[in-house]
């Protein structure tokens, strides 16, 4: 199988921006404005020992631009949620769109 010389350039790019959308998707979705069945603000803290993360893991997702996020944390996450991760992908996917990345990579060229 023989790579395509241009195609290799924006596969990172690609990759930042899945781990970018991903990571906004989940503050999003769970982690921004949280609240418990009390109305108490749920902290990072908080929120990163229920789904046996650490703290510092939350931060890192809660950046704007996100960061390499392992397929292993967004599953503790999705098993916190108890959302299955074929249904993350699918609410995922009905959110950004699948095209949306390389939409944005054809305004770089």
């Amino acid at each position: 199988m023989k790579l395509e010389k241009n195609n290799s350039k924006k596969e990172p790019q690609r990759n930042v921006l899945v781990n970018k959308y991903v990571c906004n998707f989940i503050s999003k979705k769970w982690i921004i404005n949280r609240v418990d069945s009390k109305g108490k603000v749920v902290t990072m803290r908080q929120y990163a020992k229920e789904c046996n993360l650490a703290t510092s893991t939350i931060t890192k997702i809660l950046i704007p631009d996100g960061y390499n996020i392992p397929l292993a944390t967004i599953n503790s996450i999705c098993l916190k949620e108890n959302v299955s991760l074929s249904k993350f992908f699918i609410e995922f996917e009905k959110e950004y769109g699948i095209s949306i990345i390389d939409e944005f990579l054809k305004t770089k060229k």
